[in-house]
């Protein structure tokens, strides 16, 4: 399905802070784009990858013309000192070193509608250093869920941001409802917004293996989340494979993605004797993923935290079976939503057993991936959510009757 544009007297100017080499910030832009809009980006250093269709304006352009990913130069990081320093630390350097880097003199160059942040304990709070309204900041996560659940200099930078935003966003209603409780964000300046799947994604899925079994395939579990941080627990989803066999012998996990703990993880299939059942296939494309969810009977994805996660609701889209974590954000994917199980984080044996009891299960499979496409269908298509979002840019820019849904 192809989003239908805007008339050009009606498009909005949007001005962008935040990780625009990863995926959630890129994904969110990719609507705007298509509609038509104009979207600027504003970063620190040049961006490795420029999102297709915005134009990126670096504070600070690598010299010689290098680019260097974003993770890897945070703004007060790349000293001996920025290095040492707590991250909070650094965040504070960062507010200052954006400031003195001219991002409110760009913002203002820019003469953007509205300037939008994302994640609030980092680009959510050094763009307040641009006093540029009206002004949005979205929570992702992490930002309310660990960091300013559990460090008071967090939560300061957080109600920060919160505090000189016109309009805040959450990827989650539990998100929200800490954002309002712990955060002090007033209920009527907060929306819940979710960063969903794509029609594309839906509407190119092919039947689920769930739906329509195919004898030969093996029973296959699929992990897609991070390989770079430990938040994820790919080690415990290895160790409960190593449970999961002893039952079903055939059973086999295919581990997508990449980063740095992966070669980590890859001596752990070994060692566990996990080498002839573990697939570690590295980044896939679009169709790729499509294919690994349509073909695999259940999806494993059980992190210490998380907000609403794309890889969740792709699966769930796609017709593989969800097995995540037992936190209540995931509440609203699994149980008071779509149909799956939880388990607590790092549990092996409570995730080897319910792998188990799924994969032991068909007739559970297949009712699952039909309600589970239709509550992803209601709640999580990423165009429904970003047609909100930008109702939302055009009250705040006074500009509601330029709208066309």
């Amino acid at each position: 399905m192809t989003v239908q544009q805007v008339a050009p007297e009606h498009r909005l100017r949007i001005c962008v802070v935040g990780d625009f080499d990863g995926p959630h910030t890129r994904n969110w832009l990719s609507y705007f784009v298509e509609r038509g809009h104009d979207v600027h980006g504003v970063s620190y250093y040049s961006t490795a990858r420029p999102p297709q269709g915005v134009r990126m304006h670096a504070l600070r352009p690598v010299k010689g013309g290098d680019i260097l990913p974003q993770k890897d130069v945070r703004p007060g990081a790349t000293s001996r000192l920025g290095k040492r320093l707590p991250v909070n630390a650094q965040r504070l350097v960062n507010l200052v070193r954006y400031r003195q880097a001219g991002l409110a003199a760009t913002v203002r160059e820019i003469q953007s509608d509205v300037l939008h942040a994302h994640y609030l304990v980092e680009h959510g709070f050094y763009a307040t250093s641009a006093n540029y309204h009206p002004y949005v900041v979205s929570a992702w996560g992490s930002d309310v869920l660990v960091e300013a659940a559990h460090s008071r200099l967090s939560r300061a930078l957080a109600r920060f941001a919160l505090g000189r935003a016109d309009l805040a966003t959450a990827n989650n209603r539990h998100m929200a409802r800490e954002m309002v409780l712990r955060l002090g964000v007033d209920r009527a300046y907060l929306q819940h917004i979710v960063l969903g799947v794509s029609r594309a994604f839906l509407d190119h899925v092919a039947p689920s293996v769930n739906v329509q079994p195919a004898p030969n395939v093996a029973p296959t579990v699929l992990s897609t989340r991070s390989l770079d941080k430990p938040l994820y627990n790919i080690d415990s989803i290895l160790l409960a494979m190593a449970g999961v066999r002893k039952s079903v012998p055939r059973a086999r996990l295919v581990v997508a993605g990449d980063g740095q703990l992966r070669p980590q993880f890859e001596r752990l299939a070994d060692d566990l004797g996990l080498s002839d059942a573990v697939q570690f296939v590295g980044v896939l494309s679009e169709t790729e993923l499509r294919a690994a969810m349509t073909n695999a009977h259940v999806f494993v994805s059980t992190p210490s935290s998380d907000g609403t996660s794309v890889a969740v609701l792709q699966a769930m889209g796609a017709g593989c079976f969800p097995i995540v974590s037992d936190l209540p954000s995931q509440q609203e994917l699994v149980g008071n939503g779509g149909e799956g199980l939880r388990v607590r984080p790092r549990d092996q044996g409570a995730l080897a057993s319910a792998i188990v009891a799924v994969l032991e299960d068909p007739a559970r499979r297949r009712a699952a991936a039909e309600r589970n496409r239709a509550f992803v269908e209601d709640y999580g298509v990423l165009e429904t959510n970003m047609a909100r979002m930008e109702a939302w840019y055009y009250r705040l820019a006074g500009r509601s009757e330029d709208y066309e849904a």
